[in-house]
């Protein structure tokens, strides 16, 4: 298969000032009325379609501000930069990428994570794992998820056209991890990586465990734990994990940090801080989606995992403690099959209630 650019449906080609400021009757000698910005640096600019690479800050903090429309188009452009230079990354290095996929990504507005997803993918398989790590933390969130996903899938949805060549490397990067055991990079990097092959494969590609003094090797388990949950929808493996978290203050710490800096609440710092005073608003709101529409299995760890860690450093669990008694209520009405996430979740209700 021929490596394949952008769909133009996104991929639109770049437009000059002229153009940009005709779509609302501005004339040059408008702008450069409405603007302050002088004649000769705007007569240099009008008609050049590369525009966006010349012009200085202070000119085009003024344009922003009287043409209409101006701020999308950056904002465009720059997006569609950054996916064209990481699209070019993966074919100069082999990777075969779906622009169907790509525009797909862009329309959901996943278009910037598109960029580091592919940036990512095209550094693993390069062997350029600092590199790697990097772009692989800066997919961790609720946001980039879809994107990072997509490298992993294998159908319709893919990225990759064959992702087996990436999915080697990934899983070779994971066990040859070497280095400082509690960067930040380090740690995030090769977790997600842990997490996707596990939900991918149903088993983790590297050995881990829940006695570990590191907090790489804490999050590292998480990873692993999650995805088997994800792939086997297994009761016993939350349970399992459920009664390792109990027993070790980093896994509870890690809980955490992990849904936290997984939503938009906490930014990742290299010591792995949680201020006392975090409230758990936007964890919240992710934990209550999942609740409505996980399997059992992954109900049972929200209950008896999950959500006790978020309750246990925001009682108020991000000012939404009564939509969470609804949304246990509504899912106990809907009927939980499973004995033991059913008990659970009446358990967490009377506690809560």
């Amino acid at each position: 298969m021929t490596p394949v650019l952008p769909a133009p449906a996104w991929n639109q080609p770049p437009r000059t000032l002229n153009s940009l400021a005709a779509s609302d009757s501005l004339s040059m000698s408008d702008v450069a009325l409405l603007s302050e910005a002088t004649t000769s640096t705007l007569s240099r600019l009008w008609f050049d379609s590369a525009w966006l690479d010349k012009i200085s800050g202070t000119t085009l903090q003024s344009l922003l501000a009287v043409i209409p429309g101006l701020m999308d188009y950056v904002s465009h452009r720059s997006r569609t930069r950054r996916i064209d230079n990481a699209l070019r990354q993966c074919v100069d290095i082999g990777l075969e990428v779906s622009a169907t996929t790509i525009d797909a990504l862009v329309r959901q507005g996943s278009g910037i994570h598109v960029a580091t997803a592919l940036a990512a993918a095209a550094s693993v398989v390069h062997g350029d794992h600092r590199s790697a790590y990097a772009k692989l933390t800066r997919c961790w969130g609720a946001q980039p998820d879809a994107a990072l996903d997509a490298l992993f899938n294998s159908g319709p949805e893919a990225l990759l056209s064959d992702p087996a060549s990436f999915v080697t490397h990934a899983a070779r990067m994971v066990e040859t991890n070497t280095g400082n055991e509690n960067s930040l990079h380090r740690t995030v990097g090769s977790g997600i990586l842990v997490h996707k092959l596990t939900k991918m494969e149903g088993a983790p590609p590297i050995a881990t465990s829940h006695e570990t003094p590191q907090r790489s090797s804490a999050f590292s388990y998480r990873s692993a734990a999650i995805g088997v949950i994800l792939n086997s929808d297994d009761i016993a493996e939350s349970v399992r994990y459920r009664s390792n978290l109990e027993s070790s203050s980093l896994l509870q710490r890690n809980e955490i940090w992990s849904m936290a800096s997984y939503s938009t609440d906490l930014i990742q710092t290299s010591d792995f801080s949680i201020p006392s005073t975090l409230s758990l608003s936007d964890t919240a709101n992710i934990v209550l989606s999942d609740v409505n529409s996980r399997s059992e299995a992954y109900l049972h760890y929200l209950i008896t995992a999950a959500i006790p860690a978020v309750l246990a450093h925001d009682p108020k669990f991000g000012h939404a403690k009564a939509r969470l008694i609804e949304a246990l209520e509504l899912r106990i009405d809907h009927g939980i099959s499973d004995r033991n996430a059913l008990t659970a979740c009446i358990a967490l209700l009377k506690r809560i209630s």
